[in-house]
């Protein structure tokens, strides 16, 4: 994807989520884990009322801009965002679909019946 589409798309969301944590919290994984419960919970309450919503990365790439916008303390790391808006369903990004393999060729079940 371009520059510019990359841009295009990333503009469309209404509002973001910067999902932070306190640097000294970062070296251990705990915490990260929760956060990751937290943005998904943010976008299944988001879904279910009408909003879409994307956890990106778009907020590390960048988060020299993220932090000085949003307002966010040097002892704090940021961790991703999810972005959020109205959805548009004739927005041509939505309609990108990938091959992708099935399961079977890379999960292994074990102990389930079939």
């Amino acid at each position: 994807m371009s520059t510019w589409n990359s841009k295009r798309w990333s503009s469309r969301a209404a509002a973001c989520i910067v999902v932070d944590e306190h640097r000294v919290l970062d070296p251990g994984a705990v915490c990260h884990f929760d956060l990751g419960a937290l943005c998904y919970g943010i976008v299944l309450a988001a879904w279910d009322r009408g909003l879409g919503s994307v956890i990106n990365g778009q907020g590390i790439m960048r988060s020299d801009i993220v932090r000085e916008v949003a307002n966010i303390p040097e002892d704090e790391v940021i961790m991703t965002c999810v972005a959020m808006g109205y959805p548009d369903d004739g927005f041509a990004a939505n309609a990108v679909r990938s091959d992708r393999e099935g399961n079977d060729a890379f999960v292994r079940y074990v102990g389930f019946a079939d």
